[in-house]
């Protein structure tokens, strides 16, 4: 099997993972267990990372090193078998992510539709990452006197506007 065919076979897998996921929102089934090299196959094939990297770290353990072409920088920790992941983004570490759902998560930071406030003692940047029909994921980083770019600009966007 060529590259571009293995690579259409597992989104394919991932596309039907993904309606899987959706039956068992409605009818409160566990979350599907993930192929770590399918995963892998179909964050390369999304087309939002211009660097994927997989990194064995132990029987049944990857981490997936994801550069986004936006300059974002994402670590996925997963395990064969397992329906969650931990995401660890430029500072914020997201435990419990329902695996099948790490693509839309990352797609969300990306894109920017998450939301940055800080805590109220002030020491803290909280990013909350919303999923249409799943809730909010929230995590926090230490803040040390400057917001990242992409940050800034999330912070600063207009939140009246209409979106379009």
């Amino acid at each position: 099997m060529g590259i571009l065919a293995g690579l259409a076979s597992a989104w394919a897998q991932w596309q039907e993972n993904r309606r899987q996921v959706r039956r068992s929102l409605r009818t409160g089934e566990p979350w599907p267990v993930v192929d770590a090299a399918e995963f892998a196959a179909a964050v390369e094939a999304s087309g939002l990372f211009g660097s994927v990297e997989a990194v064995p770290v132990a029987p049944l353990q990857v981490d997936l090193h994801l550069e986004a072409l936006t300059g974002h920088v994402f670590l996925v920790m997963l395990r064969d078998g397992s329906s969650d992941c931990r995401i660890v983004c430029e500072g914020y570490v997201f435990d419990w992510v329902p695996t099948c759902l790490a693509p839309e998560f990352m797609q969300a930071v990306i894109a920017g539709e998450v939301e940055v406030a800080f805590s109220k003692s002030g020491g803290r940047v909280l990013l909350g990452v919303p999923l249409p029909g799943e809730g909010t994921w929230w995590e926090s980083r230490v803040y040390q006197g400057e917001l990242a770019p992409w940050e800034a600009r999330v912070m600063t966007r207009d939140r009246t506007a209409p979106e379009t």
